[in-house]
């Protein structure tokens, strides 16, 4: 009993279910609006992930893609 109580007891998971438990019990209606927002947000992308695999779509990437992204290199 113990070690199950250790192994709850740990940082991260107790962490984690403070996380959980504040998604499913909002106390004020910003904490409400904040899980609202992202649980549409967390849909929208599981959508869009699902689209993409069964329309075999995949995200060509090339240098050129990257320097438009993260800008080109540094010159010295």
């Amino acid at each position: 009993m113990s070690v199950e109580r250790d192994r709850l007891a740990s940082p991260l998971l107790s962490s984690l279910a403070a996380f959980v438990g504040a998604a499913l019990r909002p106390r004020t209606m910003l904490a409400r609006a904040i899980v609202i927002v992202l649980a549409i947000k967390l849909i929208a992308v599981a959508g869009m992930a699902v689209v993409a695999h069964f329309t075999d779509q995949s995200a060509s990437i090339d240098a050129a893609a990257v320097d438009r992204l993260i800008g080109p290199p540094a010159r010295r």
